[in-house]
């Protein structure tokens, strides 16, 4: 900021010159600023409960302790770069998050068989769902929730039902591993702003393959710590299953190549779109709408950059990246987003567009014009006020 200081002396100086040099400068120079700020006074600023025409919040504007401070009527300063930045408020709800600590729960369900004795249909099984269910709903085995992993134990009135529902709980269908990517991918961001609405859904998309591709390198675990057993690999994975019957796949250590590393990802990915992606469609729509609704429009504009930085830690499992295979399959999700929710996408966007204040529209320019740009505004406007002032042109 030594630039900015010597500039503001020198365009003080310019000034103070420029009025002594007689009346002649004095008109001249009274028409120039009157012309460069005739919104001053029509401008009306917002800062907490407290309102500033564009002219006073610019008299009142300092560099404070190296960054862009408003003083108060009450004397006290308020950081500006602060309140223009979306990433301010962003960061401070995900580091209550942060600080959140993990707590389990398990929620029993009870199982028998609607006539008393064992059929060979599922759809015959009854459950007896608990008051206190804190998922309320079937199918659902799982659910991870802001700092809290919900799992569901399903307990048999006997022996031969208590193997047909054994594949719905933790030893078999990993539910609890599914859910704390979730949580980690949470850890890592996914609820945060600072994305286009369009790339939010897909991240919300990919947040479910990222926790079913941890899902099944845990039911992958359990299947080569009992020996081989193939029930460890569920149903939800049938194809990781049949490729270890016909010998497609042969692993032998926890150690994961490439080749089935890729294998991985590409079938868990096709899996999840051919049987999932319907089904979440509302959920994700619902999702990003909710992640995005406490931002203003500078927090919904696309950020490729962020998007790679995030997926890539979602995507890190177990110390394996699977994101190389996953971001070459992002455009099969952008292009089965429905059109409808494209549209909603743009009037949420445009909504936002028209929210805008004065605080918003400086931090929209810092971030597509830069920071030295914002800067040399910002000193400009700052002495185009005082300037202002000292011309008697501007109200207080």
């Amino acid at each position: 900021m030594k630039h900015q200081k010597a500039r503001k002396i020198a365009l003080t100086t310019a000034l103070g010159i420029g009025l002594a040099a007689g009346v002649s400068f004095y008109p001249l120079m009274r028409h120039l600023i009157n012309e460069k700020t005739q919104d001053f006074d029509k401008i009306e600023i917002t800062i907490g409960k407290e309102r500033y025409s564009k002219q006073k919040f610019y008299e009142n504007l300092k560099y404070k302790e190296g960054a862009w401070r408003l003083q108060k009527n009450d004397g006290t300063f308020v950081n500006i770069d602060s309140l223009a930045d979306f990433r301010m408020k962003d960061k401070f709800n995900h580091e209550i998050l942060l600080k959140q600590k993990l707590t389990d729960r398990v929620d029993t369900v009870y199982a028998r068989y609607a006539n008393g004795h064992q059929t060979n249909y599922l759809s015959d099984i009854v459950y007896g769902m608990g008051a206190q269910d804190s998922l309320g709903y079937l199918p659902a085995f799982g659910r991870y929730d802001y700092g809290r992993i919900n799992v569901r134990y399903f307990k048999a009135d006997n022996e031969e039902l208590q193997k047909v529902v054994d594949v719905f709980n933790d030893k078999y269908n990993c539910t609890h591993r599914h859910e704390y990517q979730h949580y980690l991918n949470a850890l890592a961001g996914i609820g945060r702003a600072g994305q286009s609405y369009e790339v939010k859904f897909i991240e919300c998309c990919l947040d479910e393959v990222s926790a079913n591709i941890a899902q099944l390198l845990e039911q992958r675990k359990n299947y080569l710590e009992n020996g081989k057993d193939e029930s460890y690999i569920t149903s939800r994975f049938r194809f990781y299953r049949e490729a270890l019957a016909n010998g497609l796949v042969a692993p032998e250590k926890e150690e994961i190549s490439s080749k089935e590393a890729a294998f991985i990802a590409n079938g868990v990915f096709d899996n999840w779109m051919k049987d999932k992606f319907k089904l979440y469609v509302h959920n994700n729509f619902s999702r990003t709408r909710h992640i995005l609704s406490k931002t203003n429009y500078n927090g919904v504009l696309p950020d490729s950059l962020r998007h790679r930085q995030l997926m890539e830690k979602c995507f890190n499992i177990n110390g394996v990246d699977f994101y190389p295979y996953i971001a070459k399959r992002e455009d099969e999700v952008r292009q089965k987003i429905p059109q409808d929710k494209l549209r909603s996408f743009l009037l949420l966007k445009k909504e936002k567009y028209k929210q805008m204040g004065y605080i918003e529209k400086l931090e929209n320019q810092r971030i597509t014009q830069g920071q030295d740009r914002y800067d040399k505004d910002m000193l400009k406007n700052a002495f185009l006020a005082r300037a202002r002032r000292a011309l008697n042109l501007g109200r207080r």
